[in-house]
């Protein structure tokens, strides 16, 4: 049974503040360490249910945060920012379900902790075929294209509420909640890292219950950037339309080949905002 594991690190049990997810900040160590924990108690959750292999695919910042030698040993590692799927590198047909570590809220959700779609720097909205979407709605999608659940989902109260209204069954662990969207009320990580490990097993062991999400003939994607300047230099990619000042449309013919592009818009703000600000 293999078990594909996407990670993110603002929903990590003990995390808050961006000073706890930014390289070089005066948390990030702590921050890491929280993090290789957290994934390990689902890892071990998962094992226990009988996983036989688990791919992680690191998909926080630059992708490569976590502390490898207190990785559990069973696991197989994805790093590094520069992948076509991102957040999914490394899912295909042969997984049997996904997990998703230490995710966040989308842009805008209330008072989820560090809420953001992708790139709080560019991106205010992101809508998918009609529907507005966070990381996890996005991801869910580009599992269900290779016919794999997400059947568990781990980060504050208000990023459970939001999956389990896009993904029908879905197993979840609130490890904190958010109070204003930079501070929150959290669960010990010792007892966090035993609900996750035990919710790990359970969706596991019921996976059947959880449906992988219907893959759409044809997709668009709607991206509304904080700025204009980001949506008219995207808007100059072939095949990419410009429908108002800061929004532009993309469309394709599954979400896994709609990926790239999106990572490429990424990468042109990027690029865009080291020319606005100098």
């Amino acid at each position: 049974m293999k078990v594909f594991i996407s990670l993110d690190m603002e929903g990590i049990s003990g995390i808050t503040e961006w000073e706890d997810t930014i390289p070089g900040r005066r948390h990030y160590e702590a921050g890491r360490r929280l993090l290789t924990q957290d994934v390990n108690a689902a890892i071990e959750g998962a094992l226990e249910a009988g996983a036989t292999q688990i791919i992680v695919n690191e998909s926080h910042g630059p992708m490569n945060n976590l502390i490898l030698e207190e990785l559990h040993p069973q696991a197989d590692v994805i790093r590094g920012f520069f992948k076509p799927l991102c957040m999914m590198q490394g899912i295909d047909s042969s997984c049997d379900a996904a997990f998703f570590i230490g995710y966040h809220g989308k842009a805008g959700t209330g008072d989820a902790v560090l809420n953001h779609t992708l790139s709080g720097l560019a991106i205010h909205r992101l809508v998918l075929n009609g529907k507005e979407v966070g990381e996890a709605g996005l991801n869910a999608a580009i599992a269900g294209v290779f016919g794999v659940p997400v059947v568990l989902v781990t980060g504050d109260s208000q990023t459970a509420q939001e999956v389990e209204e896009d993904i029908p069954g879905v197993f979840t662990v609130a490890v904190k909640t958010g109070i204003t969207g930079l501070s929150s009320q959290a669960i010990h990580p010792v007892r966090a890292r035993e609900l996750i490990r035990n919710q790990a097993k359970e969706a596991l062991i019921h996976r059947s219950k959880v449906q992988p999400l219907e893959p759409k003939a044809q997709n668009t994607i709607e991206v509304e950037f904080t700025k204009s300047q980001f949506a008219t230099a995207v808007s100059w990619m072939p095949g990419v339309e410009l429908i108002e000042g800061r929004t532009v449309r993309f469309h394709s013919q599954d979400v896994v080949s709609m990926m790239p592009v999106l990572q490429a818009m990424l990468m042109i703000t990027g690029q865009v905002n080291r020319m606005v600000t100098g």
